[in-house]
């Protein structure tokens, strides 16, 4: 029976137990982490394109003069999921390696894909698909953890294939 305009109870949406569970790993610390909004490295801005093609993956950071490049191919397990999951999948792989080799710390990364839907969730914070929704927690995990700024950019795909990137996720790598 509503009260006023309010009702008394409400249906929690199907997905609660999900957000309840990014909140509950988003705000676990005993200290609340401090957010890069100005990363003290800002005048070194660092590029990072990411793709994915088949069971292929492909990444590569440029940090000054050196371009640090990553590709191969997936695990099975890994390339049987949708293009979507492995597009962002390879992109925070790419950047746990770098984070977890010190590259990151306290910078500005713009990282850029062919994949709108990778795009899509990052901004939004969710995505419709269980999966693609459990990444983008891993990346914002990633971000707070690393003082890191993040910018997840969209670029065309023929902007993928001149940069290359694209011909590492399909086995070349000159």
């Amino acid at each position: 029976m509503p009260v006023g305009n309010h009702h008394q109870k409400v249906k929690a949406a199907p997905r609660l137990h999900e957000d309840i569970h990014a909140l509950t790993m988003l705000f676990c610390p005993s200290e609340p982490p401090r957010r890069a909004i100005r990363p003290s490295k800002t005048s070194e801005a660092l590029y990072m394109f990411g793709d994915a093609s088949g069971a292929g993956f492909g990444s590569s950071l440029k940090i000054r003069k050196d371009i640090i490049y990553h590709h191969g191919q997936c695990r099975q397990s890994f390339a049987q999921e949708s293009s979507n999951y492995r597009e962002l999948g390879n992109l925070i792989n790419a950047v746990k390696d770098a984070c977890s080799k010190g590259l990151l710390k306290d910078t500005e990364l713009f990282v850029f894909t062919d994949n709108t839907s990778a795009e899509s969730a990052f901004y939004k914070g969710t995505s419709s698909s269980k999966r693609l929704f459990e990444l983008t927690l891993d990346l914002q995990k990633l971000q707070i953890n690393n003082g890191l700024a993040l910018h997840l950019i969209h670029v065309a795909e023929k902007r993928m294939i001149a940069q290359g990137t694209d011909g590492l996720s399909r086995g070349s790598s000159y």
